[in-house]
């Protein structure tokens, strides 16, 4: 009987409001499903998350623990590095085996050379794996960290789930966003713990599900569902498109994008609202303050796009139905974030998105495939980049009535798919 569940989420923070809708949707979903069950989620903020949340546990994540625990894997550190390669790789496997088979043994291994190094440790590595390995399922909340972009974080959450599966726990995930995956590392832990998933459920087929394949997991283990957010969005859809232009930009490394990206949109985004007699309203999505130096807040970014004083703030509150609400007000939305677009198409609304890194340029073609006729987007790399931009929203604009029906139809197959996917879940897990 399933009493334990834990999720491990993209969305610790709860600053961004994508990551937040989805993990709204999937605590919805598995309370129906087990609701006898005690849900615990991973965040580094408790407060916002019951906010939004409020019938789950929150587990601080103790990311002393966590980096005490997962260090345990090479115990040897650079004594190792030093040796011949196949000796090394050897030394390698044997240290992953131990420190699967005894964590005992390995934590005291771990406080052993920390000891020797004059740096004892602030936590112990148990308190982390035990809050993992003593739940009764695992499930992985929608979010696409499991790329190039974000190695350092992915390559732990694999490693949690290789000791998780190890411990006989199963695993689920919803609503990924799987690569790119180009670095060896990354891919060699993709590939020896997401084929032991119990079932996966993607976010578009386009690029995520070929590589998965790819990574060796079973195709009938694979499921392209959409994005678990566009359930909100679809039901809180207005009843006809409204007259704005929603805008939305990203500053962020992952993104490829920087202040000079602001100075290039402004003017076009100007002139197309002028021409189309519309106003240019802030689609605010990630309320982060920095990200590896770089502006991540979408109020700062749009603040400088629209050369706004307030910085983009237009009263808008950080919740996913005060950004699903201004959204339904639009007729079209640009924007660089990937949830901007995915609350827009979900309304029936048309998106011009921008992109300027392979990440970007992944999310939003496969988010083109899940919603046929409703997304442009541009490469914002290239030179005539303004120029389509204000073309690319005048034909979203004139298009909009046309494609109204057939993104709503779209949102709701994919939510159809979402449900049935979670239901096929509970049934497998509970044949167990």
């Amino acid at each position: 009987m399933i009493k334990r569940i834990v999720v491990e989420n993209g969305a610790y923070s709860c600053r961004n409001m994508g990551d937040v809708a989805m993990l709204q949707v999937v605590v919805d979903r598995l309370t129906a499903l087990w609701p006898q069950a005690t849900i615990k989620v991973l965040t580094t903020n408790p407060n916002q998350l019951l906010r939004f949340c409020p019938s789950v546990v929150p587990v601080v994540v103790d990311f002393e623990s966590r980096r005490a625990w997962l260090s345990g894997i090479s115990v040897l550190g650079r004594f190792r590095q030093k040796l011949p390669a196949k000796l090394s790789s050897s030394l390698e496997m044997l240290e992953e085996q131990f420190w699967l088979r005894f964590p005992g043994a390995n934590d005291l291994c771990i406080n052993l050379r920390a000891r020797a190094l004059g740096k004892p440790l602030p936590a112990p590595p148990a308190r982390y794996r035990n809050l993992l390995i003593e739940a009764d399922l695992v499930a992985i909340c929608g979010g696409g960290f499991i790329n190039d972009c974000f190695k350092e974080s992915a390559c732990d959450l694999l490693d949690e789930l290789k000791a998780v599966l190890h411990a006989g726990v199963p695993v689920v995930a919803f609503g990924q966003g799987i690569g790119p995956i180009t670095d060896p590392a990354l891919e060699a832990k993709a590939r020896a713990v997401l084929p032991h998933l119990k079932t996966i459920g993607l976010r578009e087929g386009r690029s995520s599900l070929p590589l998965l394949e790819s990574l060796g997991v079973p195709r009938d283990r694979i499921h392209v569902t959409g994005d678990d957010a566009i359930e909100p969005a679809m039901l809180r859809r207005p009843s006809s498109l409204g007259n704005a232009i929603g805008v939305n930009l990203r500053l962020a490394d992952y993104a490829g994008t920087d202040e000079t990206t602001a100075d290039k949109l402004r003017e076009p985004l100007r002139r197309a609202a002028q021409a189309l007699n519309s106003s240019l309203i802030p689609v605010l999505i990630s309320f982060h303050n920095v990200f590896h130096n770089k502006i991540d807040s979408d109020r700062e970014a749009v603040g400088r796009l629209l050369d706004d004083g307030n910085q983009g703030s237009h009263a808008v509150t950080e919740s996913p139905d005060d950004v699903i609400g201004v959204i339904g007000k639009c007729r079209v939305v640009v924007t660089g974030s990937y949830h901007g677009a995915v609350f827009a198409l979900a309304q029936g609304i048309p998106v011009v998105g921008l992109w300027q890194s392979e990440y970007y340029e992944q999310k939003f073609t496969g988010l083109q495939q899940q919603f046929p006729g409703g997304c442009l987007l541009i490469d914002l790399k290239l030179p005539s980049a303004s120029a389509e931009i204000e073309d690319a929203i005048h034909e979203a604009w004139e298009s909009a009535e046309r494609v109204r029906e057939s993104l709503i139809e779209a949102a709701v197959r994919q939510v159809e798919l979402g449900r049935a996917l979670y239901q096929a879940a509970h049934a497998l897990i509970s044949l167990e």
